[in-house]
């Protein structure tokens, strides 16, 4: 390793250990952020001050352009603290990271005002588009848009072309409307609304294709930077998988700190941790935590690895890390659920942090691009070669 890679790890822990700190007051404001269904603006404050919205800004801009596993573990440590606050992180961070894709210009209009401008996504082609002089001319409404409350621009999926599919599109958040639409059992925090765009004007150089970009071909004027050259669903999916870390992780550290202090109802066990079943439950639920933060950092390694190597994952190796990501995100799930079933009837009060974290884990992990059954399917007919495949997001 040399002195540069030693430097640059060194500053990465000291970035995951910031995220740390900041658990206290996400703790402290996520009931008022679940209530208000918005990030309270102290954990906005306190995530901006920390540094948590420039991790994949590209260095040259004043961001951290931090490693793949470094970013993971920043949004599961994030997620003890509120897993709304960590899923914001981890969008507003990959469509930082997507807005390092585009064309050098295009990246000097989001980072004109400096690092910490937030960018908000939604990928889906929710929209009609036809081509104008210099540009594109959008119409439509994209959700969910997590972030975008606190976002100063977005990137909307739109239709390019039948022979191209569909375009993402960089707009600033003053073209563009925010209707209030985010009223859900999980997850309220994260201010998920419907963006609403009418004659959206986009230029050029603003419009990324995303067919190319999943195929890892990039504007050719951009710096040829490792981690804006790594493969574009892998690394996607591998960053989603750290706020379903944290949750399961933090269910976990909560019940097993709880449990020496209480009994098991209609049982002679005055102490949860006296109980075989208690015991096992807690094992196997601590072994789906372990595996999925091995399945996430075997994930980043193989995507960063690749990237610094001047590389391409194949399709298979791409179909994988979608099945792992889905894999991982039904281990979490089933673990805060076995975890609050061995803790028992009173997990569902209001007060007891472990109903938020079944809440939130249950409303995240209905994500598209987290979908157990769908990924596995999706790896299956890569595994079996089977074409053409239900997505081409691999």
């Amino acid at each position: 390793m040399s002195l540069a890679d030693t430097e640059i790890r060194g500053s990465e822990e000291s970035i995951a250990d910031r995220a740390g700190v900041l658990r206290p007051v996400l703790e402290r404001d996520r009931a008022a952020g679940d209530r208000q269904r918005r990030l309270t603006g102290d954990t906005v404050d306190a995530l901006t001050g920390a540094g948590m919205f420039r991790l994949l800004v590209p260095r040259r801009f004043g961001g951290d352009e931090v490693g793949l596993r470094t970013a993971v573990d920043v949004a599961a440590e994030l997620a003890y603290g509120d897993p709304a606050a960590s899923w914001v992180v981890m969008i507003l961070g990959s469509a930082d990271w997507i807005t390092g894709l585009y064309p050098e210009s295009a990246q000097r209009e989001v980072y004109a005002d400096g690092p910490d401008t937030r960018v908000c996504a939604v990928l889906t082609p929710h929209s009609t588009a036809r081509p104008v002089d210099g540009g594109w001319l959008l119409n439509g409404s994209w959700a969910p848009a997590s972030g975008c409350l606190h976002a100063q621009w977005a990137i909307l999926g739109f239709p390019l072309s039948e022979q191209d599919g569909a375009g993402l599109a960089l707009v600033p958040m003053r073209q563009l409307r925010r209707d209030d639409t985010w009223f859900t059992a999980g997850m309220r925090a994260t201010g998920s609304n419907l963006l609403v765009g009418e004659d959206v004007f986009v230029p050029r150089h603003r419009v990324l294709p995303m067919k190319a970009a999943v195929a890892g071909e990039y504007p050719a004027d951009r710096p040829d930077l490792a981690r804006y050259r790594s493969a574009f669903m892998p690394t996607l999916a591998t960053y989603m998988i750290g706020p379903y870390l944290g949750m399961a992780s933090a269910a976990l550290e909560y019940v097993t700190g709880q449990a020496g202090r209480r009994g098991i109802s209609f049982t002679n066990y005055e102490r949860q941790s006296d109980s075989t079943a208690f015991q096992l439950t807690v094992a196997e639920a601590a072994a789906k935590v372990d595996a999925v933060r091995l399945l996430a950092h075997n994930a980043a390694d193989v995507v960063d690895g690749h990237a610094a190597g001047g590389t391409f994952p194949d399709y298979l190796t791409r179909a994988r890390i979608r099945l792992h990501t889905g894999y991982a995100v039904r281990q979490c799930r089933e673990a805060v659920d076995a975890l609050i079933s061995a803790y028992g009837a009173s997990a569902m009060a209001e007060s007891n942090p472990l109903q938020a974290y079944m809440r939130d884990i249950h409303a995240a992990s209905r994500h598209a691009v987290a979908n157990p059954a769908a990924n596995a399917e999706l790896f299956g007919r890569a595994l079996l070669g089977v074409e053409p495949n239900i997505t081409e997001l691999i």
